[in-house]
C-alpha cells in the first residue's frame, strides 16, 4: 500500500511539474488572454467543451456576447478573436506577422495553393498569378462570359410560369463553364504564332459545357460534402490528427469526394505540364499581338512551372483544386443570393431592371465591359448581398510575433486569429440599427466615403486578399444583367425565413427558390 501512495504522489507531482512547465512556457499567451473578453473556460478543455456535440463553433455562437479581442482556447490552443472594430482588422490583416493560414486551413487538401500557402510560398507564385486577373486578362473573360449566360438564360425558360424552383445548380454550372471557357484563336493569329490553338478564355481556357448535361452535379454535390466535412472537423478538435482521422467514416467519404473532384483538376494539370515543356510557349510580346491579352491561369501555371523547378506536381493540382473551388462556388453562391434578395425586394429589382435597361437595353447583345461597369447600382446590391451573407463568415491567420493592438492588447506570437466577416458586416455600431436588414444605400457613394475601409470585407483584406475579386465583381455584374432584363423573379421566402450554415462557405439552406416570370 506504502508503494501504490508513493506512485500516486510522484504520478501527480509529475504531472503537476508538466503542468507548471508548460503554464511558465506560455505564460506569454495567459498574460495576453487575461486582458481580453470572452467566456469562462475549463481547466485543459478550453472553450472546446462549448462545442462537442454541436454544428456551429464557439465564436458563431458567444460572439454577440463580447467585445473584441475574444480569447477562445481550444484545449491548449489559443485562437484571439474579432468580430467588432475595423481598426483592429485593419491591424491584423495588413501585418507581416499574420500571414500565414492557421493549420485548419490544410484540411482543405491544398496546402500549396494560394488560399492555404505558407507566406513563402504564396509570396513568390501570387506575383506571377496576379497577371491572369489583370484588367487586359478580365477584358478577354468578358465573351464566354456572355456566351455561358446566353445559355442559362434559355434553360431557365423551362421554368417560366412553373412554380418556384431553386435555381442553384444552374447557377453553380454556368459559373464553372464560365470558369474553364474556351476561346480558339482566329487562324491569323494561329498562323503567325505557329500553334493549333491557343485557349485565352476564361482561367483554365477548356470547355466543360456543364450546361448541357448532367455531368457536373455529382461534383457539386461532392463539393458540397467535402466543405461541410472539412468544417465538421474543424469543431472536433481530436480529428485534428490524421492518424485519428482517418478512423473515421468521414474520411472514407471526405476521400470518395475529394477524389471525384480532382478527376477535373488532372486533367487541367497534365496540360499544364503539357504547355510547360512546350519550347514554343507565347511571350508577353507575341501576346500583344493584336491585343491578345497575355497569360490567363493556366498559362501562368505553365509558366511557373516551367521556370521555377521547385514547382512539384503537388503545388500545380493545390493551385487548380483552389482556383476551381474559390472561382465558381463564391461566386455562384453570391449570384444565387442575390436573386434571391432581388424577388424578397422587388423594388430593389426594378431599379436594377431599369438601370440595366438604361444601359444595356437589348436581351439578345452581350454585355460590354464598359457596360458592365456601368451598372453602378446593380453593383451597389452585390455588395449589399455579400455584406449581409458573405461567403467566407470567418477566416484564420497564425501569429508569429507579437502584433501590438493598442496600448491594452498585444497579440502574442504563437497564437492563432480569427476574423468574424460574419459579424463586422451585421454591426449595429457600423451599419445602423437596422444592420441586418437588405438596403443597398449603406453602399451610396456619401456612405461608403464615412465608413472605415475595414468594415467591408467580402473578399478579405490586405496583402492577402482574394486575387479574384475583379473577375468576381465582372463575372456577377454580367449575369445578373443578362437574368433581369430577360425574367422577373419572385419568392414565397421572406427574410425571417432564411436559415444560415455557418460552415466555410455561408450557405443559405432554404436553396434559391423562385418563380420565374418573362420581361
Amino acid at each position: 500500500m506504502p508503494v501504490q501512495l508513493m506512485l500516486v504522489y510522484i504520478t501527480v507531482c509529475l504531472a503537476l511539474t508538466i503542468w507548471l512547465c508548460l503554464r511558465w512556457k506560455r505564460r506569454k499567451l495567459y498574460a495576453a488572454a487575461a486582458t481580453m473578453d470572452g467566456p469562462p473556460c475549463l481547466p485543459f478543455l478550453g472553450h472546446a467543451y462549448l462545442i462537442f456535440g454541436k454544428r456551429t463553433g464557439v465564436f458563431d455562437r458567444y460572439a454577440p456576447k463580447y467585445k473584441s479581442p475574444i480569447a477562445i482556447w481550444m484545449g491548449p490552443k489559443l485562437i484571439v478573436a474579432f468580430k467588432d472594430n475595423p481598426d483592429y482588422f485593419q491591424t491584423v490583416m495588413n501585418s507581416p506577422h499574420l500571414l500565414n493560414k492557421m493549420d485548419q486551413y490544410n484540411f482543405f487538401r491544398a496546402e500549396n495553393g494560394l488560399l492555404t500557402a505558407p507566406e513563402n510560398v504564396w509570396k513568390t507564385e501570387r506575383k506571377l498569378l496576379n497577371r491572369s486577373f489583370s484588367p487586359l486578362m478580365l477584358s478577354s473573360f468578358v465573351d464566354k462570359f456572355n456566351e455561358k449566360d446566353f445559355t442559362l438564360v434559355e434553360n431557365l425558360r423551362k421554368f417560366v410560369g412553373k412554380g418556384e424552383v431553386n435555381v442553384q445548380i444552374y447557377i453553380a454550372k454556368c459559373t464553372i463553364d464560365a470558369l474553364f471557357g474556351k476561346f480558339c484563336l482566329d487562324k491569323r493569329w494561329r498562323k503567325n504564332l505557329s500553334i493549333t490553338c491557343l485557349s485565352t478564355g476564361n482561367a483554365f481556357g477548356k470547355d466543360l459545357n456543364t450546361q448541357g448535361h448532367d455531368g457536373a452535379d455529382e461534383y457539386l454535390r461532392c463539393l458540397d460534402t467535402f466543405l461541410s466535412l472539412v468544417f465538421k472537423r474543424v469543431l472536433h478538435v481530436e480529428r485534428y490528427l490524421e492518424g485519428i482521422y482517418r478512423l473515421t467514416t468521414d474520411y472514407q467519404i471526405e476521400t470518395n469526394c475529394v477524389n471525384i473532384i480532382r478527376n477535373m483538376s488532372l486533367d487541367l494539370m497534365k496540360e499544364v505540364k503539357e504547355n510547360s515543356k512546350d519550347s514554343r510557349s507565347v511571350t508577353e510580346q507575341e501576346a500583344a499581338y493584336e491585343g491578345k491579352p497575355a497569360l490567363n491561369f493556366a498559362d501562368s501555371l505553365s509558366k511557373l512551372a516551367k521556370h521555377n523547378p521547385s514547382l512539384t506536381e503537388d503545388h500545380i493540382k493545390d493551385h487548380i483544386d483552389t482556383m476551381i473551388m474559390a472561382g465558381h462556388d463564391t461566386t455562384a453562391t453570391t449570384i444565387s443570393n442575390m436573386l434571391l434578395m432581388l424577388a424578397m425586394h422587388p423594388e430593389v429589382q426594378e431599379l436594377v431592371y431599369q438601370e440595366v435597361m438604361c444601359v444595356c437595353p437589348d436581351s439578345s447583345s452581350p454585355v460590354t465591359t464598359e457596360e458592365a461597369n456601368s451598372l453602378v447600382y446593380t453593383e451597389m446590391v452585390c455588395k449589399e448581398t455579400m455584406r449581409l451573407f458573405p461567403v467566407a463568415p470567418v477566416i484564420g491567420r497564425k501569429c508569429v510575433a507579437d502584433v501590438k493592438l493598442d496600448d491594452k492588447h498585444t497579440i502574442p506570437a504563437g497564437c492563432c486569429v480569427a476574423l468574424g466577416i460574419y459579424q463586422i458586416h451585421r454591426d449595429p455600431s457600423i451599419w445602423g440599427l437596422e444592420a441586418d436588414k437588405f438596403n443597398p444605400d449603406h453602399f451610396l457613394p456619401e456612405r461608403v466615403a464615412e465608413r472605415h475601409p475595414y468594415a467591408y470585407l467580402p473578399f478579405s483584406g490586405g496583402p492577402r486578399n482574394c486575387i479574384g475579386i475583379r473577375y468576381a465583381w465582372l463575372s456577377m455584374k454580367i449575369m445578373i444583367a443578362h437574368l433581369v432584363r430577360n425574367y422577373r423573379f419572385k419568392t414565397s421566402l421572406k427574410m425571417e425565413d432564411l436559415v444560415l450554415k455557418f460552415a466555410i462557405v455561408l450557405r443559405i439552406t432554404n436553396g434559391c427558390l423562385l418563380t420565374i416570370e418573362d420581361r
